[in-house]
């Protein structure tokens, strides 16, 4: 359990007053080939990130700490926890801010991220603004002008905005975030995550008969929205285990039959009726969201719908 510690890592880095800042630009294609180079801010917007950092930090120790699992769907509340060492990429990048070795920025590359570093030694606090709007730009359109002895110059290459938004916190060997797909996407580590829907699509077709499941279970590992839909079964077992009994190839198959516009191909495998996974674009999320249940009857127009969520109406 990381959960606690991580809590108390932040809280005893804030109780120390962090002070101090080092800035950092993060350029390339992604984390893992990235160049780290560093910035200096005038005196007053130094001062101002600081407060921003530790005031953003300040509000993460309000809030339920939770070890990171991709099937966690998190509140507003809920701060998500993980290893340093099981994020690969940022971890790197992490060890060589905390070194603070980087030359100064001249521009470049495209930017994936800026980091401010707040604090000294095992207490600091290094809070992520990961590649997206806001961060950098390269003009499309108009043309960025600054005053120079009254004469306005256009400016080249990328313009940095800074804006008090953080992705992501580092403290001593801790993560800290609260966007559960954040880890899978930018910051591609999405080991946990693939483990938990191989576990899942394993244990949800223990019943069922499938024609081309290893080709389905690659899909499963290579696709993020398909581990998603497996992280969402993950969830409605845990909640509801009677689910489970509903997961077999005669329940399943008898819904396939009974609903053909639903277009889930069934093939026969020695001599008994199976579903069967096409891995077309079109077709390759048919069996995940019939393990899912995506399916809805309307009472008032008689019609039967696709739906990727749902609530559970209790008698």
């Amino acid at each position: 359990m990381t959960d606690e510690p991580a809590r108390q890592a932040l809280i005893t880095a804030l109780g120390a007053d962090p002070t101090g800042l080092d800035n950092f630009v993060i350029r390339g294609d992604a984390l893992a080939d990235a160049d780290l180079t560093r910035f200096d801010l005038v005196d007053d917007m130094a001062v101002g990130v600081v407060d921003d950092v530790r005031r953003f930090a300040e509000a993460l120790t309000g809030r339920q700490f939770l070890d990171y699992d991709p099937s966690y769907q998190t509140s507003s509340s809920q701060v998500l926890v993980e290893k340093l060492e099981d994020i690969p990429e940022l971890s790197a990048v992490d060890a060589a801010i905390r070194r603070g070795d980087a030359p100064n920025d001249a521009g470049g590359h495209a930017v994936v991220a800026m980091a401010h570093a707040v604090g000294t030694g095992a207490k600091r606090i290094v809070a992520y603004r990961l590649k997206g709007p806001g961060i950098a730009t390269r003009r499309s359109r108009g043309i960025t002008l600054i005053p120079r002895d009254g004469v306005y110059r256009p400016i080249e290459g990328d313009v940095l905005f800074y804006e008090p938004r953080f992705d992501v916190f580092t403290c001593g060997e801790f993560v800290y975030f609260t966007t559960v797909t954040l880890i899978q996407t930018k910051l591609h580590a999405p080991d946990k995550a693939r483990q938990l829907a191989r576990d899942t699509l394993t244990a949800v077709t223990a019943k069922i008969r499938i024609d081309g499941f290893e080709a389905l279970e690659q899909a499963v590992m290579d696709d993020p929205s398909m581990r998603a839909k497996m992280a969402y079964v993950a969830r409605l077992l845990q909640s509801d285990p009677d689910y489970a009994n509903n997961l077999t190839t005669k329940k399943l198959v008898a819904f396939v039959e009974s609903y053909p516009d639903y277009d889930i191909p069934i093939t026969t495998v020695n001599g008994k009726k199976a579903l069967r996974f096409e891995a077309s674009p079109q077709h390759r999320h048919q069996i995940p969201r019939l393990l899912a249940d995506d399916y809805l009857h309307s009472y008032l127009t008689d019609r039967n719908y696709e739906a990727g969520s749902k609530h559970r109406v209790r008698a």
